[in-house]
């Protein structure tokens, strides 16, 4: 009897363990991986089945009609309504009309930093020099500064030095120049140099000794003191800062592409959308947020029914094909229980989000409202990587028609920029950053001057000396 215990003790732990594991893979999977995913399954185990029927993901009924009249119905007090549905198209619409859609709802593809300047200079590029190139870029930091030194490059790629130089003087001079630069400093001069033949020399030797001879003084404005320094007419000095703060840049990368390193507000280019949120007006119900979360296949998964019934006919007359059925059976079970956990996972995490940030869904990012996983994790009685699987690598469609990531909805940092900028906007006198803390430590929100200073560098603001100030040179936060 004790053995009886332990062997199905035993089985129950693997099971339950092969369970867990399969349902945190399905979970950490956007909706077209796991379609792909399942597909494959459903090509490699006889036992796994696709009934071509509508059904509702939630409650299992029959569709007539999309999406589900039961599930997606519209509540009197205008609460979030949340429910599964099978992607037709983008936003569950029925795809048979066979029209076009995707112009209403596709993002505009946006380029990497890293594509851009490898178009550039392929040209270039021996075959050999190809990966050199793709490494160093992947090297480079959000402000599009290299944290790596070519000895060290060389040294992992067992490739010549020379030729790691010069596939990064190549770099170096695509657009945006400067990228590639080991300091702010170093991109400044590689940026002068690029400039040859558009201004004087006297006016590009100048600047370049203030770079790197009075870096510190300009930061600070101080031009007279470089003009006595430099033993330069107040007069050069001033044109020369002029020429820096309206030609070059420290930060090549995040200056090209704004905040960091790709172009356009979100990164990556985010064409479908995992979870998708409308506003429906029904009569005279309150108008409410419909929250409609994809599931990957349009049909039933179930477990093939012939087989199991041909699996207990076989009896015992063929153990080794009987054993091979019953593993298919028992892989094609776990699959299809996964799955529905994975579902119900994804819709209990849409209702906390969604109550929690609808300011943000409604009023954009001023709107967003601190919130962390490990919190999210405790109200759903899960452990905190549960919840950061279920957010990996998904996009939710706002009903402003962006597509966003989901882990954006725990992006506190958000909210306080945009206090930030309104702040330096609406200032009588530029700020300081320990003077723009305290203002926000009114408001509620508690930072580091650091954390302003980090914050207003992201928004591409000068600190409050180069603030309202003609010859303000913006090259230090």
């Amino acid at each position: 009897m004790q053995q009886l215990r332990q062997f199905v003790g035993n089985e129950l732990r693997q099971t339950t363990t092969a369970h867990l594991a399969q349902t945190m893979a399905f979970l950490q999977l956007n909706t077209t991986e796991l379609e792909n995913t399942l597909m494959n399954e459903l090509n490699q185990n006889p036992a796994l089945e696709l009934v071509d029927e509508r059904r509702c993901p939630t409650c299992g009924r029959k569709l007539t009609q999309h999406p589900c009249p039961t599930c997606a119905r519209p509540t009197d007090d205008g609460a979030p309504v949340i429910y599964l549905s099978t992607r037709q198209s983008f936003g569950g619409r029925d795809d048979s009309s066979g029209e076009d859609r995707s112009d209403s709802y596709e993002a505009h593809t946006r380029e990497s930093l890293e594509e851009f300047i490898l178009k550039q200079i392929a040209a270039e590029l021996a075959r050999e020099e190809r990966p050199i190139a793709a490494y160093i870029l992947m090297q480079l930091d959000e402000d599009g500064l290299l944290t790596e030194e070519p000895v060290e490059m060389a040294a992992y790629l067992r490739a010549p030095l020379a030729t790691v130089e010069r596939v990064l003087t190549l770099i170096q001079h695509a657009e945006p120049v400067g990228v590639g630069a080991r300091s702010p400093i170093e991109s400044l001069l590689i940026q002068i140099e690029a400039l040859q033949g558009t201004v004087t020399d006297s006016l590009r030797n100048l600047a370049r000794a203030i770079i790197v001879d009075a870096f510190d003084l300009l930061a600070r404005n101080d031009l007279r003191q470089i003009a006595r320094q430099l033993r330069s007419p107040l007069a050069s000095v001033e044109q020369a800062a002029r020429f820096i703060q309206r030609n070059l840049t420290p930060y090549p990368g995040r200056a090209y592409w704004g905040d960091g390193k790709t172009s356009g507000e979100e990164l990556p280019a985010y064409h479908e959308a995992d979870v998708n949120i409308t506003m429906q007006q029904r009569g005279a119900a309150p108008s409410a947020l419909m929250v409609e979360i994809f599931t990957p296949l349009a049909g039933t998964l179930r477990v093939n029914p012939t087989l199991r019934a041909a699996m207990q006919e076989l009896g015992d007359q063929d153990a080794g094909k009987q054993e091979k059925w019953a593993q298919a059976v028992e892989r094609a079970t776990l699959i299809t229980k996964c799955v529905q956990q994975r579902n119900h996972t994804m819709r209990r995490l849409m209702e906390i989000l969604v109550n929690h940030q609808k300011d943000f869904i409604l009023n954009g990012d001023g709107s967003l409202k601190p919130l962390t996983r490990s919190v999210v994790a405790k109200t759903l009685g899960v452990h905190e990587s549960t919840i950061s699987r279920a957010v990996a690598s998904k996009t939710i469609g706002l009903p402003s028609g962006r597509i966003v990531p989901l882990s954006k909805f725990f992006d506190r940092s958000l909210s306080v920029r945009d206090r930030v900028r309104q702040i330096i906007e609406a200032e009588p006198r530029p700020l300081t950053d320990d003077e723009i803390a305290d203002a926000l430590s009114r408001d509620g929100i508690d930072v580091a001057r650091r954390t302003v200073a980090k914050y207003r560098n992201m928004l591409g603001i000068l600190p409050a000396n180069l603030r309202h100030r003609p010859a303000a040179v913006p090259v230090v936060a």
